[in-house]
């Protein structure tokens, strides 16, 4: 077999390793345990070094890649680590040879491209290793008791050899353990997948194209994918788009059900409810796009919905405890503000660790009901803090400009992550489409209702519209939860669990999307838009761990053998 050439045969059981290891945290507002030599582009300026503290108590120190600042040191095994046991390092697992000696010059390298699970686009910053025991279960849903904010519950085999994809998601592994079956692990978060290769010593062992990428479903024992809700409404798609990025038809599931990793929920006001109000008037008849009755009014549930899909209200976010199995929670446009939303628990469930991503008259549990006056408000620390918030209900089809913001927010200092998204929405041909900019996101369906400025530093932009008609509005921003931490006592950066997007636009809202209802079978079977390729990188970014927006995703120093 070449070793271009992949199998899917199970990989031998490693025995177990008396290792002690130091993994990052989500505490400590860090991407991923395996950071390696694929960063955003060098120009990149990055902020000062952050120092915080993981879930295991251990002090971790971030490096922005300057050689005036302290490195990254995680205690996480490496290429210097992989001798004999009896070396003081980490034991060369059975059927591999470690260390390979070389000729003067050459080493065993392993080259590839992530992509994503329909295997069309490269997806950015996932961690690429050679496990160095057996790949352990991961946790269901968000991590609690000891895991709790903390990524070492889902990097617990260590590494012989790691790094992450680049922009263009080219990955390098150096100082490779040879053999004909050599394990290696993509893994973004809780979407993992395990592959089997062969590795010869002393060249390049460059992977076929296309052939390295992350799970659409779960096949392999190394395999894994994050539980993920959806909260259906009247006027948008947003369940679609992981059809769009390769997930199977059977991965969807009603509820809690199993059998699949998408769970659907129907969100809206019930029509029988809706019926009963005098003067309103139904909107979601099974397309997309404006759909709904305005903010005045409730949301609208998406019609007809997946069978057995459960109300949203009752069943998804009535308490916390509901939401905590799912890894994250996608609140797809209603039509109308939130129907009967519970902000007390969406915010217990991402400061518990969780990630949301809410669009539209979702903004509702943000800032509360605006203009439908109904029952619930935001917590106290978001409303204003994260945005200013309007009821505007003004309707542009689009499609409008969308500009990538690369600077954090109310400074000139370059946001890596948004530097990232820039790249990599050229490399995927998003940019530029629909008569707009050459540099500009195209954008159908854009809304009016929040302008994330200066006076509100929880937030980051990640994508503005120029209006015309009001002022800049922010069509895309996230922040990271709990919103305000107090500073540890150590004077370290603050301690974050949890991320939330808002996007003020519909997913769905490019014509040459046609959505119908319900899903899954409902969905266009389409490439994804433009708009949409933004979502599958921020998507992708929030299934990851929690890394502050000041820094790159840091490099590893692989610390001397014990």
């Amino acid at each position: 077999m070449r070793f271009s050439q992949l199998s899917s045969a199970p990989i031998p059981a490693f025995a177990a390793l008396p290792i002690a290891i130091s993994l990052l945290g989500c505490a400590s507002k860090t991407e991923n345990v395996f950071q390696g030599e694929n960063d955003v582009d060098a120009s990149v300026g990055l902020s000062n070094p952050q120092h915080g503290q993981d879930g295991g108590g251990s002090y971790l120190t971030l490096s922005n890649g300057d050689s005036s600042t302290p490195a990254l040191s995680t205690g996480l095994t490496g290429p210097t680590t992989q001798t004999s046991s009896d070396g003081g390092g980490i034991a060369c697992p059975s059927g591999l040879q470690c260390n390979v000696a070389c000729p003067s010059g050459q080493t065993t390298t392993v080259t590839g491209t992530v992509y994503d699970p329909a295997g069309k686009n490269p997806i950015y910053n996932v961690a690429v290793y050679v496990p160095a025991a057996a790949l352990q279960p991961l946790p269901q849903g968000v991590p609690t008791g000891s895991d709790a904010c903390s990524c070492t519950a889902l990097f617990q085999s260590a590494a012989l050899a790691s790094t992450t994809s680049g922009v263009d998601g080219t990955f390098t592994l150096t100082n490779v353990p040879v053999g004909a079956n050599v394990p290696l692990v993509i893994q973004v978060g809780k979407w993992r997948r395990q592959f089997s290769i062969q590795v010869n010593s002393c060249t390049a062992n460059a992977l076929a194209d296309k052939s390295i990428a992350l799970p659409s479903t779960v096949v392999g024992p190394g395999d894994n994918l994050p539980d993920i809700a959806v909260s259906t409404g009247a006027s948008d798609s947003l369940e679609c788009l992981f059809r769009r990025i390769g997930l199977p038809a059977s991965e969807y599931v009603a509820g809690a059900g199993t059998g699949g990793h998408i769970h659907i929920f129907s969100g809206g006001k019930p029509a029988a409810m809706r019926a009963a109000d005098a003067g309103f008037g139904f909107g979601g008849g099974g397309g997309f796009g404006v759909g709904g009755q305005g903010g005045s009014n409730p949301g609208a549930p998406e019609a007809p919905a997946m069978a057995g899909a459960p109300p949203s209200d009752m069943n998804l976010w009535s308490t916390q405890a509901q939401l905590m199995p799912y890894d994250i929670v996608l609140l797809s446009c209603e039509g109308g503000e939130t129907y009967d939303a519970n902000p007390p628990a969406l915010e217990a469930y991402l400061n518990a660790g969780g990630r949301a991503f809410a669009s539209h008259y979702h903004y509702s549990w943000f800032a509360g009901p605006l203009a439908s006056m109904q029952n619930y408000s935001a917590p106290s620390d978001w409303g204003p803090n994260l945005a200013t918030w309007t009821t505007d209900d003004s309707i542009a089809e689009g499609p409008v400009a969308g500009a990538i913001v690369t600077t954090l927010n109310g400074s000139t200092t370059p946001f890596p992550k948004g530097v990232a998204l820039d790249q990599w929405l050229k490399l995927v041909g998003a940019l530029g489409q629909n008569m707009q900019p050459a540099a500009d996101l195209s954008i159908y369906t854009p809304r009016s209702n929040a302008v994330v400025s200066a006076m509100q530093p929880a937030s980051q932009p990640w994508i503005t519209w120029d209006n015309p008609q009001t002022t800049t509005q922010t069509m895309y921003f996230s922040f990271d939860t709990p919103v305000n931490p107090p500073a540890p006592e150590d004077g370290g950066a603050p301690q974050y669990c949890g991320r939330a997007v808002f996007s003020d636009l519909h997913v769905g809202g490019n014509p040459m999307t046609r959505d119908t209802a319900p899903p899954p079978g409902g969905c266009d079977a389409t490439d994804l838009s433009p708009q949409e390729k933004a979502l599958e990188f921020m998507l992708f970014d929030l299934s990851s761990c929690v890394v502050p927006d000041t820094i790159a995703p840091p490099t590893v120093v692989v610390p001397p053998p014990r």
